[in-house]
């Protein structure tokens, strides 16, 4: 049995596309959500990723997190840097980061924030993908 996959934003646009097409293929998968869970049938992880309550529980022996959620701005970044703090402590999961093609070429400041994300991801040392969609 492979370890869990956290996704963040889980409940999300994106999120709540990912997380069947994991399941149907054999994952393990927890969805970290501020609000209780809604769906029995998903593993859920009360956190935060502002606050950073719950982050490291929920992160806690997982192989790989998919970072989905977002925000607008600085939260992204700060949302970015209290998951890279519980990742660095709680076993240095390899981390998938879901950004957007054009980052580094379109001036937006939504752009922005996540080329931001990007950059803090890489210096991290964390293991890590950064998948640039369309």
């Amino acid at each position: 049995m492979t370890d869990p996959i956290l996704v963040t934003g889980g409940t999300g646009r994106l999120g709540r596309r990912l997380v069947p097409r994991l399941l149907a293929a054999g994952h393990v998968v927890r969805v970290l959500s501020r609000k209780p869970p809604r769906d029995g049938g998903l593993t859920m992880r009360r956190g935060d990723l502002i606050t950073g309550e719950g982050l490291e529980e929920a992160v806690a022996g997982t192989g790989t997190i998919i970072h989905c959620a977002t925000g607008n701005g600085h939260a992204d970044q700060d949302a970015t840097r209290a998951l890279v703090r519980a990742a660095m402590r709680t076993g240095r999961p390899h981390l998938i980061y879901v950004s957007i093609v054009g980052v580094d070429r379109v001036d937006i400041s939504y752009y922005r924030a996540k080329l931001a994300c990007e950059r803090l991801l890489e210096e991290s040392g964390l293991p890590l993908t950064i998948q640039r969609t369309t």
